[in-house]
């Protein structure tokens, strides 16, 4: 009997899905990167929200874009282990020729609701000369966002010289866009 229920308490250990972490945000980005030969100087994001996170959104703050700013960036980002931590980032993620660019902060940002779907727009400052290859994603560490990237909705606007190919490239689990000249 005692092997039986020591059987039982095994199977239900470890045959039992465990909690993890989940989204409930489900955003696909779109972004339009404006390029002179290998200068990258800025790239102008829109994430298109889905259709119940849109509808959240505009229950709580209308179409206030301070007050949506305050809800797609939060100060404090909750955790999957249920703790807190200060936001390190606002979910862009930019590397260089294998050198990651911190603390990316959006400008211009703008909030809009058409046909009851949140559009948020904003630019990111880039700046930078890049010698072979960019990456650029959207990831939650917290897992609350989902970022649905989709090679179709990059773009580059080729000012001048070489224009970069784009393909998707998935690191880690999270997509990315990867950009080679």
């Amino acid at each position: 009997m005692k092997a039986w229920l020591i059987a039982v308490f095994f199977t239900i250990l470890f045959i039992t899905p465990h909690a993890q972490a989940h989204p409930h945000v489900f955003i696909t980005p779109k972004a339009t990167l404006i390029t002179n030969d290998h200068f990258v100087s800025l790239i102008n994001v829109e994430w298109e929200f889905d259709a119940m996170s849109s509808s959240l959104f505009l229950e709580s703050v209308d179409s206030n874009t301070a007050e949506i700013w305050n809800l797609v960036f939060p100060e404090t980002q909750l955790l999957a282990n249920g703790g807190q931590t200060a936001r390190t980032g606002y979910y862009a993620y930019v590397e260089i020729d294998g050198r990651i660019i911190d603390n990316l902060v959006p400008t211009g940002f703008t909030a809009e609701f058409i046909d009851g779907v949140l559009r948020c727009r904003f630019t990111l400052n880039i700046n930078q000369m890049v010698g072979n290859t960019m990456k650029l994603g959207f990831s939650d560490p917290t897992n609350y966002n989902d970022f649905d990237i989709q090679r179709g909705n990059f773009q580059v606007v080729a000012q001048n010289g070489a224009i970069p190919v784009l393909e998707k490239q998935t690191e880690n689990y999270i997509d990315k866009i990867l950009l080679s000249w």
